[in-house]
């Protein structure tokens, strides 16, 4: 029975998706007729990321309200339903790893949608993205980053890397931030296992054995006040600080270490 609805949630899943998908290619196209791409786009990702949050039962909870565009706003990083989650509530294109855009399908799609993308292995090319975060802010869309540069079983807020803070840095532009908690409902698997992906599981089975779950809380928490600093260090620094005091963690330290024991993050994001 679950296995049924797993496959149902997933068909209906990807006949969002490709719909959504071919509408926002249909509003690239419109470019060519002086339409505002990139405020349709993010019309529709926005409808995207909540039809996705109904179907794989996300139910959103917030406090406080998101930014509106032009931001920049960092975020804790729990799992690849981050990404549903923060473009149901902002109007957005996130800063993703190198190796999302080999995944099946998703990776495609993303890829020409205008996600950013960054190869963490090489140093040079934080130069790159920090130049398109530049350029890609504005009054119709924000961007995200996860400056963790990892995903977690969400016991605390990771060390911040402060790379990708550089131009917020140079420009002293306001940085707004948002933590992320995945709460299971009594009788589900908890959600530091079914909602955030941390260890070695490859991605579609994580992906399949979530959509076993019937739902999930998630709690967004936006800070109230923007951070402006213009050493890029000292910026990501109290970022980091508030937001562990914001957060929620989604399993304590001493209940997660007496189930598996040391743990390092395996999934560089």
């Amino acid at each position: 029975m679950h296995s049924f609805k797993a496959v149902t949630k997933l068909f209906v899943f990807l006949l969002v998706t490709l719909v959504l998908y071919s509408l926002i290619m249909l509003s690239l196209a419109g470019k060519l007729f002086g339409l505002n791409y990139e405020k349709n786009r993010g019309f529709l990702l926005k409808i995207w990321g909540k039809s996705c949050c109904k179907i794989l039962g996300l139910q959103v909870e917030t406090i406080n309200s998101p930014p509106p565009p032009p931001f920049l706003l960092v975020s804790n990083h729990l799992s690849y339903l981050d990404v549903f989650v923060l473009f149901s509530q902002t109007r957005s294109l996130f800063v993703a790893k190198s190796d999302v855009r080999s995944w099946p399908l998703i990776g495609f799609i993303i890829r020409t949608c205008g996600i950013l993308f960054i190869d963490r292995d090489r140093k040079r090319d934080i130069k790159r993205v920090n130049k398109l975060i530049s350029e890609n802010i504005n009054e119709n869309q924000g961007i995200i980053v996860f400056p963790e540069g990892t995903t977690s079983p969400g016991m605390e807020i990771l060390p911040f890397k402060p790379s990708l803070l550089q131009y917020p840095a140079m420009e002293n532009f306001p940085v707004s931030r948002v933590t992320i908690t995945y709460i299971n409902e009594v009788g589900e698997t908890p959600a530091y296992q079914s909602a955030c992906w941390w260890d070695n599981t490859p991605f579609f089975i994580h992906f399949f054995r979530f959509l076993k779950q019937r739902k999930i809380r998630v709690l967004l928490h936006f800070g109230e006040d923007d951070v402006q600093e213009n050493d890029r260090k000292v910026l990501a620094k109290k970022l980091e600080n508030r937001m562990r005091n914001e957060f929620t963690p989604v399993i304590s330290e001493l209940a997660f270490l007496a189930q598996h024991g040391d743990f390092k993050p395996a999934i560089p994001v």
